[in-house]
């Protein structure tokens, strides 16, 4: 090639990366309601995102105490934190990819619902040495799995409010996501 057509085909690419940033989508004001509407997406979830991780943790330091004692009952508190591990990717995954709804989140939330209660009954009838060794009284285990039903409860009604369109940041959500579509 020779030295003419090199700075030819420079010239071209210069002219080119001009012509691609002064296109609508390579505007700093495109990038801002970008992340404006990003923004607001990770907003609707945010409730969801920390309970749930509420949730994942107080299983898992329940999980780790069954599982040193050796006790069986450990698979209820490893189902109910793989639950709540679910809701976060679920959540991760639909602020990324703009999904309004998690697929599993709410079904297994349910199923642990179900499956903690079982055990807190079961804990007030038979005992605290099968899912709560460490404590004094079965109440207080009992007491537990209650509080973490009223956080899965407490998730599921927002993820309701959510696939309803209810939730108090989905005002915000529908306009900027709608001037940033008006302007693009």
């Amino acid at each position: 090639m020779s030295r003419k057509q090199d700075r030819k085909k420079r010239r071209q690419r210069v002219h080119e990366g001009i012509r691609l940033k002064n296109h609508p989508e390579h505007t700093q004001k495109f990038y801002y309601d970008e992340q404006l509407v990003r923004g607001a997406r990770v907003n609707r979830f945010m409730y969801v995102r920390y309970t749930s991780a509420f949730i994942f943790f107080l299983n898992l330091s329940w999980f780790v105490l069954l599982l040193s004692v050796g006790s069986w009952g450990s698979v209820a508190p490893l189902f109910n934190a793989l639950t709540a591990g679910i809701a976060l990717v679920e959540c991760m995954v639909g602020v990324a990819r703009d999904y309004e709804q998690l697929k599993y989140a709410g079904k297994l939330y349910l199923v642990s619902i179900v499956l903690t209660a079982l055990v807190a009954v079961f804990t007030l009838v038979m005992g605290r040495e099968m899912f709560f060794p460490f404590l004094t009284l079965p109440v207080y285990g009992a007491a537990f799995c209650l509080i973490s039903i009223a956080a899965e409860l407490l998730v599921l009604r927002r993820l309701k409010k959510m696939r309803d369109h209810t939730d108090k940041r989905y005002a915000r959500y529908a306009k900027v996501s709608a001037e940033a579509s008006n302007i693009s």
